[in-house]
């Protein structure tokens, strides 16, 4: 049930890069969490706009792609949150007085934790774009989501909370089999221990056990839920002062892992009122400003019910970007008091594919034949494949005037499935520059 403990994904991807400095060393936004897609969505997004954009990547996350961008003007290596979260802050903030930061922007439930634990600290220093801490608390917690949904009125999967594993094995006698075993909290432990977890199906209750035990180790609290056979739909959001300024729905075909991962292939789709209405409704009890996605997944009649909100940028974000959507620069407008113009319109049907990511699904699809949300060998071969002909896409890293990032990612994930010898042969040498203590 871990999922991360390093990279998206997980693929052993180290390459080095070398340390660039922007003109006259000031930086106007600090993207973190650079391992990931949604930053360098971000990083791609502020340096078009003519912004100095820095990136920061933990020590596990040495290779980021986005260190490679042409709009990377800084890039730095930080402690690991999950190894130490006031270090982790202090690196962040060190960056921030060297460069003067305008902006840092977290996209990791890890380091939007670690920043929340000194927040009226690192607001002194620069400006943080996410929600009020009431909000917050509301949104991180599945559990408290859940239930506020219920009293909206908006369809729920049906739930039982968990505090032990007496408590799942109760659970799975009640909603029957199979069922899906999350987290309370995505990001779960504590300095030192933290680590993120996702969502597993379990076909026993020996297994939902099993799911569990790693996230009661850490003091966390598991849900129970019933498993649910649509596809994944998410609204991303970016909410202002009471009013929502953007919305994008998107739905997914393929997550890596294969039950409630990362969109690895998935199209814009038109914001319909079954997912509109509960979205808006949702955030506004909420009241949580800033990006936030919520995410939904089809009953048996495909209809939508809830799953959980995330208060950060969507993995996916370049989808929305790519329709217009500029959610990375609207984020920096209401996170600086600038005036936000509302985006009413995308194009529907454009879709999206993370190559390296849908690689990873199909070989986790492997690992878990005979789970529900897996398929046959032969038809996850034929899908993979055929879609490229069936459904063609824009591949995900890949930007024409910005090859480096995918060039990047293409090397690791050859080396990551060849082996020892040619990942070394790959390597580069130098180091990226570490903060200076």
């Amino acid at each position: 049930m871990l999922v991360e403990a390093g990279p998206a994904g997980g693929l052993a991807m180290t390459a080095p890069i070398k340390h660039r400095t922007a003109p006259a060393d000031r930086i106007d936004v600090l993207v973190l969490d650079a391992e990931y897609r949604q930053s360098l969505t971000c990083v791609r997004a502020f340096g078009r706009s003519g912004l100095q954009v820095g990136a920061a990547a933990t020590q596990s996350g040495a290779w980021a792609p986005s260190f490679r961008s042409r709009w990377c003007s800084m890039s730095a290596v930080v402690t690991g949150f999950a190894r130490d979260a006031d270090r982790y802050v202090d690196d962040v903030l060190e960056l921030v007085e060297e460069h003067d930061v305008e902006l840092i922007v977290p996209a990791h439930d890890g380091s939007i934790a670690a920043l929340r634990r000194r927040r009226a600290e690192v607001e002194t220093r620069t400006a943080l774009p996410i929600g009020s801490e009431a909000a917050l608390e509301l949104a991180v917690s599945k559990e408290r989501t859940i239930d506020l949904a219920r009293q909206l009125g908006i369809r729920v999967p049906r739930t039982v909370a968990a505090r032990d594993l007496s408590d799942v094995r109760a659970a799975t006698r009640q909603l029957g089999l199979p069922v899906v075993v999350k987290p309370v909290e995505s990001w779960a432990g504590s300095v030192g221990a933290g680590a993120r977890f996702g969502s597993s199906c379990a076909l026993s209750a020996a297994e939902a056990e099993r799911c569990a035990e790693p996230v009661f180790a850490l003091g966390g609290k598991i849900l129970v839920q019933e498993w649910l056979p649509g596809h994944r739909e998410a609204v991303s959001v970016l909410r202002a002062g009471g009013r929502s300024w953007a919305q994008f729905a998107q739905r997914s075909y393929r997550e890596w892992p294969v039950l409630g991962g990362a969109s690895v292939f998935y199209q814009s789709i038109a914001l319909r009122p079954e997912l509109a209405v509960p979205t808006e409704n949702l955030l506004d009890a909420m009241d949580l400003d800033g990006c936030s996605i919520v995410e939904f997944r089809g009953d048996r009649r495909g209809e939508p019910v809830l799953m959980e909100v995330n208060p950060r940028m969507a993995g996916s974000v370049s989808l929305a970007v790519s329709c217009g959507v500029d959610f990375p620069g609207m984020l920096r407008s209401w996170a600086l008091g600038q005036p936000l113009r509302p985006i009413t319109q995308y194009p529907i049907g454009r879709r999206l594919r993370w190559l390296a990511g849908d690689i990873g699904s199909l070989r986790n699809n492997m690992a878990h034949l005979g789970s529900p949300d897996a398929v046959s060998r032969t038809r996850a071969v034929a899908t993979f494949l055929s879609d490229f002909i069936t459904h063609p896409s824009a591949i995900d890293p890949v930007d024409w005037a910005d090859l480096r990032p995918a060039a990047i990612e293409l090397k690791d994930v050859i080396a990551g499935y060849t082996g020892k010898g040619v990942q070394r042969l790959l390597r580069r040498t130098p180091v990226p520059r570490r903060v200076r203590r």
